[in-house]
């Protein structure tokens, strides 16, 4: 009778472990707005920050609203449009991105002039920070924040 039991519970694993590693495999939907606001330190002027006047000695410390706009997804890879606003200034810049891990929960993506590094916390919040150095704008930035998704 136990030789039934241990041969049934393993047939039942059997059966049943790949439809759980498929499941840890699937990519989150990421698909969303993602809302926030920046902590941002920067060297210089530009992209995002026209009216920023940083240095090295004194880099500028400043915050703005942030849309995190994810419009399309293909299992693991992402694009949308980031938006911040604030102090009288508006941009818009698109990105590119992907998840990553065995888990799917970290990612990174690049716009234009930078990348982002972080990770997916639960189903509804984003953490990450931002970089970039040199480039057309002539700016060095970082900037690291947490978003919710709206529903």
């Amino acid at each position: 009778m136990n030789r039934l039991i241990i041969r049934n519970l393993a047939v039942a694993a059997l059966v049943a472990y790949p439809a759980i590693a498929l499941g840890a495999d699937q990519a989150p939907d990421v698909k969303g707005k993602w809302i926030g606001k920046t902590h941002t330190i920067i060297v210089g002027k530009g992209g995002h920050w026209p009216k920023a006047r940083g240095t090295w000695d004194k880099p500028a410390l400043l915050e703005k609203d942030l849309v995190i706009d994810i419009t399309g997804q293909d299992g693991r890879r992402f694009w949308g449009v980031t938006t911040l606003s604030g102090a009288g200034e508006k941009t818009d810049e698109p990105f590119i991105g992907e998840l990553t891990g065995k888990d799917n929960r970290g990612f990174v993506f690049a716009d234009t002039d930078g990348f982002w590094n972080g990770q997916l916390d639960g189903d509804d919040a984003l953490s990450f920070c931002y970089m970039h150095t040199g480039g057309k704008s002539k700016s060095t930035v970082v900037s690291c924040t947490e978003v919710k998704r709206t529903r």
